[in-house]
């Protein structure tokens, strides 16, 4: 990174801090910078203890170095023609306490800053000015019952704030709707709203308001499970807490690296100001490797880990249906069994391609099964 310009925080996670150059609202839209270096980030490992950037680099490096390996192989070409797109940015650089870099790097930071482990990454392209405007006014402050914000000042200090503009992403959650009907309600009496907006930074857009606001909600849940099975199977480690984004597509950067690191190849489309759009997966430090089983006790344990990871992260994935109930005929079931199908479906394509044995292949149903019949026990949070 060249010394022109300060960074600014663009992000903070318990793993640590993200910073990056600002951008104008012509590089959001147009994405027509000629900087290389508004294309990445900095993560620095300054977080709390338990969470390494270390680990996170080795897990990102290992995803995309079987993303692409396997681009060429007839999986990945069944996924590449089908799939739709979800990137991998590209790890660029780990930045060690001592590294030459941090000359560069602490005169653009705050003066309390010192040297740390850190990661440079492939910048994920924020949301357009369009998008923003989109999500504030219609999504801020309603408490769900979609309500336009009234309040224009509250609007503009939104569309102003500078850190938010910096990193407006959206976390798509298929498996939460905003508003839960009543115990014993219709489903169109609206209960008490779960959550409101609060930030244009990493905002969380629930299924209603996905549906609401006309995106390709089925389309998201393939990608998803594509993204679930390959990662279960070709990478074999667990997804632990890995978190999906909507953002802008990958801009031309002229790495072909860096291009070909994604699952599936066919782009999100709506209508509306969204318009083309990507899916990005980040986040990989809490991910564990799964060993494949050689006997029942080492089966059960992967088929536990699979279950835990799935109902302890956030809840981008859609959610199977309660037992005994109808729920399977309702909107959220159907988008259940399209995520479960497509996960078999790519799982069973992996496995085959890597000639696993009988036990491994019966693998994927199995976790989809437990993931099942975990439901009421993670409601429970005994899990």
């Amino acid at each position: 990174m060249s010394q022109h310009q300060d960074l600014v925080e663009i992000g903070h996670g318990r793993c640590g801090s993200v910073w990056a150059k600002r951008l104008s609202n012509d590089e959001y839209d147009n994405g027509n910078d000629n900087d290389n270096d508004n294309y990445t980030v900095i993560k620095r490992g300054d977080g709390t203890w338990h969470r390494s950037v270390t680990k996170e680099h080795e897990i990102h490096k290992h995803i995309a170095r079987l993303v692409g390996v396997t681009a060429s192989e007839s999986i990945m070409n069944l996924i590449t023609s089908t799939g739709y797109r979800v990137n991998i940015p590209a790890p660029i650089d780990f930045i060690t306490l001592n590294s030459a870099k941090w000359d560069v790097l602490l005169p653009l930071l705050p003066p309390k800053y010192k040297p740390c482990i850190a990661l440079e990454n492939e910048r994920i392209p924020p949301m357009r000015r369009r998008v923003r405007r989109l999500l504030a006014h219609t999504c801020y402050g309603t408490g769900g019952r979609g309500r336009l914000v009234q309040d224009e000042k509250l609007t503009a200090a939104l569309l102003d704030a500078e850190t938010n503009e910096q990193n407006c992403l959206v976390r798509p959650y298929l498996g939460r709707r905003r508003i839960q009907p009543k115990q014993g309600a219709s489903a169109t009496r609206p209960g008490r709203p779960q959550l409101v907006f609060v930030t244009l930074r990493n905002i969380p857009l629930h299924l209603d308001q996905i549906e609401e606001l006309g995106l390709p909600v089925e389309q998201y849940a393939m990608a998803m499970a594509d993204t679930m099975a390959f990662l279960h199977w070709e990478a074999e480690i667990d997804a632990a807490d890995v978190e999906f984004v909507l953002a802008q597509p990958r801009q031309d950067q002229g790495q072909s690296a860096a291009s070909s690191l994604s699952i599936g190849s066919k782009p999100f489309t709506s209508e509306g100001p969204f318009g083309s759009h990507a899916m990005w997966l980040v986040d990989f430090d809490c991910c564990e490797k799964m060993a494949m089983p050689t006997d029942d006790t080492d089966e059960m344990n992967l088929l536990t880990i699979a279950a835990r990871a799935f109902w302890r992260n956030d809840p981008y994935y859609p959610r199977p249906p309660a037992n005994h109930t109808p729920d399977s005929d309702l909107p959220d079931g159907k988008l259940w069994e399209t995520f479960k199908k497509r996960y078999l479906a790519t799982s069973g394509g992996i496995l085959e391609r890597k000639r696993k044995d009988k036990r491994v292949k019966t693998l994927p149903g199995k976790v989809m099964g437990m993931i099942e019949n975990t439901r009421e026990r993670w409601s429970r949070s005994v899990l």
